[in-house]
């Protein structure tokens, strides 16, 4: 009995992370819309994690998303506009204690060697900073 208390736990934990995260992707997705109209569809989510509690139905969706391209590490948000410097910016959305997992950190190397911006951000404020400094490059 005791284990199973432990999953529920655990689960309830993944939700309120998963829910705080989800919160603050949503806001800075329609600040970035609002604030730069013209490139609103360029700035896009890549749907890794797969917040469901039963593990058997979890896997099968993970299976098959990997089959079709699914890339463990790879940042929450895309802005596919290029710039003088870079291609694009990739952005990773995390609490002010989470820390980046060897394969988001791997994943984040091999962006910036193709010449990606990648940034973590950790409050809405840290977006906006992060978004307006790189509009200004030309």
């Amino acid at each position: 009995m005791k284990k199973q208390t432990e999953k529920r736990s655990k689960v309830v934990i993944y939700k309120v992370n998963s829910d705080w995260h989800s919160r603050l992707q949503k806001a800075c997705v329609k600040w970035f819309r609002y604030q730069y109209s013209e490139y609103k569809d360029l700035l896009f989510s890549i749907p890794n994690g797969i917040p469901l509690a039963n593990q058997n139905i979890r896997t099968k969706i993970y299976n098959k998303l990997k089959a079709e391209g699914l890339q463990p590490g790879v940042p929450d948000l895309f802005l596919s506009v290029g710039n003088s410097i870079y291609n694009g910016m990739f952005i990773e959305i995390k609490s002010k204690t989470d820390r980046l997992r060897k394969k988001q950190v791997d994943m984040i190397r091999a962006l910036e060697q193709q010449n990606y911006k990648c940034v973590v951000v950790r409050s809405l404020d840290e977006f906006i900073e992060q978004i307006n400094e790189y509009m200004r490059i030309k």
